[in-house]
């Protein structure tokens, strides 16, 4: 490895630190297709009331949770201040996706330096490849990617305790001088202070820090009272290292200003009592819904989420740590181990908490990328030191070979996923259908895409969508959006739209009822997950009437106008369809009226047409409403009439198959539907 070392110091190491950064934006780079439930329904509001609380000095009105997302909130104020600027002076145009875009850029840009920054950092506790292949692996796992591109705290959250535990060991790593003086242990304070601004899982970085302070003492330990004196000597440490984050946490944090006893407090009972409360709208795991899915959950969900590269170099890593036995802790193997140790800590305590989602576990996800990267390194040693003999390609163009392979395995991989890397789930395992069955699934994600569909049918713009996360479909819903209860109502809404998160917890059974005996319409699919179904929402039917013509074409029943029918010689109907197949042809209806002696006194023949929708563009799902004048003969006697209808090709006058619990018109001709029974006075 040491000639694969002097090529990379010598030709990268320079540039190295900005072409990551680059690397890392170009993966990062957010976009405005969709929409998540959190940024809908808080972070983006907050954010500019988060500024208007500044620029008003009400410092008290800057707490809203207890996570406390202050970072997040500062971020957002500079997307606000980005789209405001760039939309006056002309320079974009404005609109919803733009607006997305510019609120997400912030963060995107801090996760992207974070990445830039740990390069440095790793390559001094693990040596050039080890940092170089690290930093390409959390460029380019999904799951990290997915949450960089979102204006939320989980991926801020994540940049920010990496990068403090990498300061960390490095503080570790350079034993001279007093540990509380170190730059390095400032420097992962401050980060600490950052993270703990951002959510408070940062807290768990606390045990590391102490754990550090006192392993520095090891050399000292040598029986029960040395020991006692080496906790002592990590006080200051550590009191250091809490003291810098305590000042960026009352800096940064303008509630602290006015208010420090009462945020503090409301922020503990956010930890204790939020977290540690099951989600109130319920969870899933394991193909079913529950209130927490206990023990296994973030190991299901780690193996899942991270890139199957990732996962197998992890595994590698521990092998050659096992086979290593006493000699593990040596060399920069040491750091890794404490790398192991922080995520084991990690997922041990968002384990014990009730409140479970997938996104919690992200900050052990780049430690996992270092663990992968040291086990790819050693798999790659490994086997040079058995082949090399054989390799008669130069060093330098192998080395090359092997970045510029792993650079473009990444990028397909993504690419292969854009934009919806939040639908990405390990092959290894099944990918997305098998995820689907095991794990909670959608934040927010294919509604746009359910919206697109609705807006492309010719009445989709007419009224509102019916939903349950009404404002993360309001953006691209052209007719507004409605709760998902105005179903109820069908002259309210044309549209429906069910999504996988509620349907997987079972939110709101009482709401997704109506719709089991329903046939989608359409099915948002992405990357084998089915994200969102899309309903056509029933038609009030005045007097049902069940019959089915041919194996498409459903009649749901009618609704008869005969209130003017002697001043206008005319009956007024509405026929409501339902399609159970797809119709594909122009087909013909008739209406015939028959007096008591079964003699057709009236009678229409028209297409079977809403106006908007012929019948060959019936699909299965969808709900069509027709609306037929029959005009009377002006001296047509007072009696009762019959109506019969049925359907016909207008090719070769053919009818439809009827079929029916109903009464059938025999005397009007084979497949003949005996409608109602009216009386004309």
């Amino acid at each position: 490895m040491a000639a694969f070392k002097h090529v990379l110091s010598r030709h990268a190491a320079p540039v190295a630190p900005m072409v990551i950064f680059l690397l890392a934006m170009i993966a990062r780079w957010p976009n405005g297709a969709f929409l998540t439930v959190d940024e809908a329904y808080h972070w983006i509001a907050l954010s500019k009331r988060f500024a208007t609380a500044l620029s008003t000095g009400n410092f008290a009105d800057t707490f809203y949770f207890g996570h406390p997302a202050i970072t997040t909130l500062w971020l957002g104020i500079a997307g606000h201040w980005m789209y405001e600027t760039l939309s006056a002076a002309e320079v974009i145009n404005e609109g919803w996706d733009i607006f997305y875009t510019l609120m997400r850029l912030p963060a995107a840009v801090l996760t992207a330096l974070a990445v830039a920054i740990s390069y440095p950092l790793l390559k001094r506790l693990f040596g050039v490849h080890i940092a170089l292949i690290a930093a390409l692996l959390w460029i380019g796992e999904p799951f990290l990617v997915a949450h960089s591109q979102l204006f939320h705290m989980d991926a801020t959250l994540t940049s920010l305790m990496t990068v403090s535990l990498l300061l960390m060991l490095i503080a570790l790593k350079h034993a001279g001088g007093s540990l509380s003086a170190s730059p390095w242990w400032i420097g992962s304070g401050a980060a600490f202070g950052l993270g703990l601004l951002t959510k408070s899982p940062a807290l768990l970085l606390a045990p590391m820090a102490g754990l550090i302070a006192l392993i520095r003492q090891r050399d000292t330990i040598r029986d029960i009272r040395s020991f006692v004196n080496a906790l002592l000597r990590c006080v200051l440490p550590l009191f250091v290292w809490g003291g810098v984050a305590a000042v960026m946490w009352v800096a940064l944090w303008p509630a602290m200003w006015v208010r420090p006893v009462d945020t503090i407090q409301r922020v503990l009972e956010e930890i204790f009592l939020d977290g540690g409360a099951p989600h109130p709208w319920g969870n899933f795991f394991l193909g079913r819904a529950v209130d927490d899915p206990g023990p296994l959950f973030y190991l299901v969900v780690i193996a899942f989420r991270l890139a199957p590269w990732t996962l197998i170099g992890v595994l590698l890593w521990i092998g050659f740590t096992a086979a290593d036995g006493r000699r593990a802790w040596s060399g920069s193997n040491r750091w890794l181990l404490l790398l192991a140790v922080f995520i084991v800590l990690f997922v041990a305590a968002i384990t014990v908490m009730a409140k479970k989602f997938d996104r919690y576990a992200l900050p052990v996800f780049p430690a996992l990328t270092i663990l992968a990267a040291a086990g790819i390194c050693r798999t790659a040693d490994f086997l040079w030191r058995r082949l090399r003999r054989g390799v008669v390609v130069p060093t330098q163009r192998l080395v090359v070979a092997g970045y510029a392979l792993i650079v473009a395995g990444l990028a397909a991989n993504l690419y292969g996923y854009y934009p919806y890397y939040l639908a990405y789930y390990s092959p290894l395992f099944g990918g997305g259908p098998m995820a689907e069955q095991i794990l909670p699934i959608g934040w927010g994600e294919g509604l746009e895409l359910a919206a697109a569909f609705i807006a492309s049918q010719p009445d989709g713009r007419d009224r509102p969508i019916a939903v349950f996360y009404q404002s993360v479909l309001r953006p691209f819903a052209p007719a507004g959006v409605a709760p998902l209860q105005a179903i109820r109502d069908p002259r309210r809404v044309d549209y429906a739209v069910t999504y996988i998160d509620q349907l997987q917890r079972n939110t709101r059974p009482e709401l997704h009822q109506p719709f089991h005996r329903l046939t989608p319409l359409h099915v948002v699919r992405i990357h084998g997950i089915n994200y969102a179904y899309v309903y056509h929402v029933p038609p009030p039917v005045a007097y049902p009437l069940s019959a089915d013509f041919g194996d498409a074409i459903h009649l749901l029943g009618y609704d008869l106008d005969a209130s003017a029918v002697r001043s206008s010689n005319a009956l007024t109907i509405t026929l409501e369809w339902h399609a159970h197949a797809p119709v594909g042809a122009d087909y013909f209806l008739f209406i015939h009226v028959l007096n008591e002696r079964a003699e057709r006194v009236a009678q229409i023949d028209v297409p079977l047409d809403t106006g908007r929708w012929p019948s060959r563009m019936w699909r299965p799902g969808r709900f069509f409403s027709t609306l037929h004048r029959v005009p009377l003969p002006p001296d047509l006697p007072a009696g009762t009439y019959r109506l019969a209808m049925g359907i016909y090709d207008p090719h070769t006058f053919v009818r439809l198959p009827l079929r029916t619990d109903g009464e059938r018109a025999e005397d009007a001709g084979d497949h003949a539907l005996l409608l109602t029974r009216i009386t004309i006075p």
